[in-house]
């Protein structure tokens, strides 16, 4: 496994999750992510497909009549279930090109920071099929993702050179996808010498370098509907 990414494989969802927890707690401080979409879950069913350590989860569950959180890792899927306690809740260790789900189940799928996770294309376009299969007729997608430009970007060698990020983003966008929101947001570490330390760990020092340059790093949102 490769941990100088956030790829499907980083070892930051595995055995080294504990790093990931950081960044995910740090990520989107203000909770406009959780503002945005909170109209949207409440009193829903909604699979959280890529849930994570339960970021989201942890906000969004006592609002909806059934929330449903799937992830590849059971490591991360450990850290989820010690947040959340609820017969509300159900966990779904698994890929999600293959969701356990019955067809046209679900009111309202988010996935946050995920398809770009999955390198292939054809894996992806199965993912989305999936997602569509197991949506109500009536029912929303919302995938939150990362805009072009902005520190996080920099950081990561994603800007100036914007063609990694709009390619994918373009992608999206040709699967029938609209922008729904945008905005500024920003993670929020203890120091800048856990943000470095955490970026370093993520992306590598060759990459982040002295990019790092407090505790607080901007970041730009996009969050597609179809």
């Amino acid at each position: 496994m490769n941990n100088l990414n956030l790829s499907e494989k980083s070892k930051n969802y595995y055995e080294e999750n504990d790093i990931y927890e950081i960044f995910s707690i740090a990520e989107d401080y203000p909770n406009k992510i959780y503002k945005c979409l909170l109209p949207k879950v409440k009193n829903k069913i909604v699979l959280d497909l890529g849930c994570g350590t339960g970021k989201f989860m942890q906000k969004f569950y006592k609002e909806t009549d059934k929330y449903y959180g799937l992830d590849l890792s059971n490591e991360q899927l450990k850290i989820a279930k010690n947040k959340v306690k609820s017969d509300n809740v159900q966990f779904i260790c698994c890929s999600a090109e293959n969701i356990p789900l019955s067809d046209n189940s679900i009111d309202v799928i988010i996935s946050t920071w995920v398809l770009g996770t999955i390198q292939e294309i054809d894996r992806r376009n199965k993912v989305l099929d999936e997602m569509k299969r197991v949506l109500k007729h009536d029912g929303n997608i919302y995938l939150v993702e990362n805009d072009i430009g902005g520190e996080f970007e920099e950081i990561r060698n994603r800007y100036p050179n914007i063609k990694r990020t709009k390619d994918y983003n373009d992608w999206i966008e040709s699967k029938g996808f609209i922008c729904y929101d945008k905005f500024e947001t920003y993670f929020k570490f203890k120091d800048k010498k856990q943000a470095k330390k955490i970026f370093n760990n993520i992306w590598g020092e060759e990459v982040v370098g002295n990019k790092v340059k407090s505790n607080i790093i901007k970041q730009k949102i996009i969050i597609y509907k179809v």
